[in-house]
């Protein structure tokens, strides 16, 4: 399904930059 497979990668991307944000502080 191409919404649950956006809704996964949105997620994904979303917790990449919160890592990022925590790392980098």
């Amino acid at each position: 399904n191409r919404t649950s497979l956006y809704w996964g990668l949105l997620l994904i991307f979303v917790l990449a930059v919160l890592f990022s944000n925590y790392f980098f502080n």
